[in-house]
Formats: structure tokens, sequence, C-alpha cells
């Protein structure tokens, strides 16, 4: 099999990490600049908008996990997005809105971005926007990926002709290696630069984006734009995971997932827990769906989840309950399978500075390129989160009502050890973010794995339901054997499967002086860079 190309880097002024090689150099040019890495990471939030747009943008929503090294804090920071005020529960659809401009929520992540910066950054909000604004100008290269995207969902995309003018050529998507340039995004980042990130809401950008809602039969009219959708700030989720501590993003995002799955894991030896042999394999895969089962039955709303009792998926002890569970598959297995000797849609950036502050960020416009929808005039896709909401159970604390938040996968994370943060992690991926992050972890922690091969690892997933996905052509026959006796359905994946998350990983210098280690999950298109200099 062809050896996958990993991005990694290494610098002592600081890492960033993104899923793409434009938006990683934005972030480094703003640590060169002297910004701390709230700066960089907003710039290069801001620049993945417009060089993977595919996957989020100013039209979508963003969170993010903040670690401020003087202060000793780590801290979460909502972004949701919200459902239109339009919105009538007593006509709720029977299935979820998926398509065209009703599906949007209103966009939260100029405000969550602009907030972060204004709040916790050092440079001005007009030259983090910079790089993205060159971005859209001078055009970004199609990559074989956002080509493939592209071509799947170019009927979709065919029906909006702002899409079409900047998207494709002759009627067909750009092939790979062509430019796509976007005058409309560049002005409009402009406009932000210029009259400051809240002109999306109540300045000439809002008053666009009404008129185009008006004319396209949209739900987000001047009343939700006024009410601007500022950020949140929730104390993170922090559980261990055998030496190691872990903070993560408490509801709506999906920590608690993570938490579960590293909390049974725990029961079991480390040296066991190799997914690529039979035994490792059942055991996570058995604690996958376990966790994933656990949150759809146990949802929580974020603004009740702090004085609420039910905090069973972060329970050391109801983890050693399904471990028990799962020992009894894992014995019929071991009888069969006996264990070698002993001798991880959406997008996600990791930062560090030089100080040692770090910033996670998961920001997404929903389903691949949103709504398939383009702000007319405005340049960027209008997300599709209004299919991020249950439709039949009232009584579902993510029921879409109203004003209301649709349920999150994220789980940014960070992970120390003797109070000392060593590694900060994140995907994209909805339901697989957890289960990719967990992979990743139990590689660094019980096989201490180097951070790029830990990344670059085969990965699977499984969820509440038997279906599993795999990189099936990575994974030894004997391995595919015992998942299938399991009881689960194996669905093949693609060898660096775009669909089984993408983590972003920073590690930590050891000692003063060493250099951060920063890597790029090979299965996009991403970059790991750290400045050469900074600005005294």
């Amino acid at each position: 099999m062809k050896k996958t190309k990993i991005f990694s880097g290494k610098s002592i002024f600081g890492m960033v990490s993104t899923a793409s090689k434009p938006a990683t150099e934005a972030g480094v040019k703003m640590l060169e600049k002297g910004g701390n890495a709230v700066d960089a990471a907003v710039a290069a939030a801001l620049c993945l908008g417009v060089t993977e747009p595919q996957a989020s943008g100013i039209g979508g929503q963003s969170m993010a996990l903040l670690y401020l090294k003087e202060a000793d804090r780590v801290f979460a920071l909502d972004g949701s997005s919200r459902a239109p005020f339009n919105i009538q529960p007593m006509k709720t659809p029977e299935k979820p809105i998926t398509l065209g401009l009703k599906s949007s929520t209103v966009p939260s992540t100029p405000a969550t971005l602009g907030y972060m910066q204004e709040t916790y950054g050092r440079l001005t909000f007009a030259e983090v926007v910079e790089p993205a604004i060159e971005a859209a100008q001078n055009g970004f290269v199609v990559s074989s990926l956002v080509h493939r995207l592209l071509k799947k969902e170019s009927e979709h995309l065919r029906k909006d002709p702002s899409i079409v003018k900047n998207f494709f050529e002759n009627n067909e998507p750009k092939l790979k290696g062509q430019v796509v340039r976007q005058p409309e995004l560049a002005h409009c980042l402009q406009t932000i630069a210029d009259h400051g990130w809240q002109d999306f809401y109540v300045g000439s950008i809002g008053r666009k984006i009404v008129k185009d809602m008006k004319k396209r039969d949209g739900l987000i009219t001047e009343a939700d734009l006024c009410q601007i959708p500022l950020p949140v700030e929730r104390e993170v989720l922090s559980s261990s995971y055998r030496d190691y501590d872990i903070y993560t993003f408490p509801p709506p995002g999906a920590g608690r997932v993570l938490i579960q799955i590293l909390n049974t894991l725990e029961a079991f030896p480390p040296e066991i827990l190799n997914t690529e042999e039979p035994v490792g394999a059942v055991i996570s895969a058995l604690a996958f769906q376990f966790a994933i089962t656990d949150r759809q039955r146990l949802p929580i709303h974020p603004d009740y989840y702090l004085q609420t009792v039910n905090k069973l998926m972060c329970n050391k002890e109801y983890a050693s309950e399904i471990a028990h569970l799962i020992s009894i598959y894992k014995s019929s297995i071991e009888e069969k399978y006996s264990p070698p000797p002993t001798s991880g849609e959406t997008t996600h950036l990791s930062v560090t500075d030089k100080d040692g502050n770090a910033v996670g960020i998961t920001q997404s416009i929903e389903l691949v390129f949103g709504s398939k929808r383009m702000a007319t005039d405005l340049g960027f896709f209008y997300n599709n989160y209004m299919s991020a909401f249950e439709y039949k159970n009232m009584t579902h604390p993510y029921f879409l009502l109203p004003g209301g938040k649709p349920w999150s996968s994220v789980a940014p994370t960070l992970i120390c050890k003797n109070g000392t943060p060593r590694f900060l992690l994140g995907s994209p991926g909805s339901s697989r973010i957890s289960t990719s992050l967990a992979q990743v972890i139990t590689r660094l922690v019980d096989r201490k794995e180097n951070l790029d091969t830990a990344i670059a690892a085969p990965r699977f997933h499984s969820a509440d339901t038997a279906k599993l996905l795999i990189e099936k052509l990575r994974f030894k026959q004997d391995v595919i054997d015992a998942l299938t006796s399991t009881g689960f359905d194996l669905k093949k994946r693609g060898s660096y499967s775009f669909y089984l998350g993408c983590v972003q990983g920073i590690q930590f210098p050891e000692k003063e002086g060493e250099p951060f280690f920063g890597v790029a999950d090979p299965r996009r298109d991403g970059t790991a860079e750290g400045p050469n200099r900074i600005k005294q």
C-alpha cells in the first residue's frame, strides 16, 4: 500500500495545525507579528472558511477550547448558532430541513471569533482578517478532495448561480489544480475588517442577508440578527485517563462521549487495547457503541447541565459496569484470537503560542457545503444546522424551537500530565469526532506512539447502530473477522477516509527550550507549521 505523507512541523515559537495550508500560514503569520494563540487561531479559522469552504465559514458556527497559561484557566466557548424566531413549533415538518435557505440557523462564527479575539487577543480584528481577505482575492488551488466533494454535490450546487460562478467552469466543478477566486467573499470580509464583525449582524452585511432571506424564502430576519448570538463561556468537562488529565467540551458538545469511552477503556490493561489486533478492536468498538448510545438516550441541554444530577456518562463506576459487559464479548474473542506478545464535514484547528497558551476551534456549516446555497453578493455558504435538531419529540432538549441551539458533536480536548499541558487535539466528523480522538489518545497513552503515528494510524467508528465504518484495507483479516463475529455490520471506507475524522494535534514541549510539535491528519489537505521567528 502506498504510504501517505504526513505533514508535521516543529517550532519553539508556537504551532498551528489546520486542514488547509493557507489557513495554517495565516495562523503562523499572526504569531510572527507578535500575536498570541487566540489571534493565530482566529486568523486560521477565518481563512479556513475561504480555503476549505465545504467544511466551514462565516455562515456557520464555531466552538472553542481555550487554555490561558498565565491565568491557569481552561474553558469552553460555546458558539452555538440559533434557530430563527420565525419557527412555529406546532408546524414542525416531519423530516429535518437540509437544503436551501430555510435550512440555515443564525450564523454565529463571526460573533464567536470576534468576541474571542477582542477579549483575549493582542492584535486588532482587522489584522487577523487580512489573510482570509487575501486568500479570497488571490484564490486557492482546488485539491483532489475539494474536486471530489464539488462533483459529489454538484446536482445541488448547480442550483445556485453564485456557487457556479466561482466553483464551476463550463458548468462543471473545477478540476484539481484549478484556482477558485471569491471576490464577493473578499469584499464581505473587507467590510468586516473595516467596520467590525458586528456589521455581519447590524450593518450592511446584515441588511443584505435579510434581503436575501426574504427574496429566497429563508427564515432569518432582522430580529434574529439583532439578537447577536454571542458565545457563552462554559466550564470544561474534566476527567482522567491513566495518569493524564483530560479537559474537553461540555454540552452541547460531545465531550461526555469521549470521557465515557476513555473511562471504559481504562478498565482494561493498556497492552490489549491495540485496535489493530482482534481483542483491542472489539473492546474499542463496543466502548464506542455504548457511549454514543448513551448520549442518544441521555441528551443534555448546556444551560441545565451544571445543575442536573444526570452526569452518568462521566462516572467511572458506570464505565466499569460497561467494561464488565464488554468483558463477556472479550472472553469469547480471546478464545479464538490470542493477543500477540507485548514487548482518531466540519473542520478543526489547534494552535499554541510561545508562551504556552492554546486554542482549539471546531467549526462547521454542518453538512458538506452546508445548505448548498451561497449568500447572494456576500460569497459565503449558509449553514444547514436546521438539520441538527430533534423534530419529533417535543420533550427532547434539542427539539426545534424558536431561538433554540442545535445539537453538536464537537470535542476539542486538552490533555495534561502533572498539571502541565501535553497534547491539544480536536477533529471534525460529527459522531466520529469522539471515537477518532479516543483512538489517538489510547495510542499516545497506552502504546506510547508518536503523535504523527497515532494520528495517521488505521481507524474505525461504531455508533448506536450495529454498523461499523472501517478503513478496511488497513486492517488484518483476523480483526475484520473478530468485529464481524461480534455482530457488527462492517462498511468499508477508503484507506485514509475523509469520513473518519481529521485530527489536528499539537504536542507541547516537556522542557523549556524544546519545540512544539504539530501534526495535520493526512485524511484531508492540512499542514502543521510554526514560526521561524517572532516580532519582539
